[in-house]
């Protein structure tokens, strides 16, 4: 697959995209193992953020 803009798999992986774009960005998922990989990187770091959230608030 050609070049892609990565910007909005960040925002995707948190769930801050317009239905539009999320599926524009779930398209261009299903084709590109990379950028498959990219938003599960980011969504173990947000894991372990919610986590280290959790811990502090007890």
């Amino acid at each position: 697959m050609g070049r892609y803009d990565r910007t909005d798999l960040g925002a995707y992986s948190l769930g801050l995209l317009e239905t539009a774009e999320a599926a524009r960005v779930e398209r261009h998922l299903a084709a590109c193992q990379d950028c498959r990989q990219e938003v599960r990187e980011f969504e173990a770091v947000r894991g372990m953020l919610d986590h280290l959230v959790q811990v502090e608030s007890t």
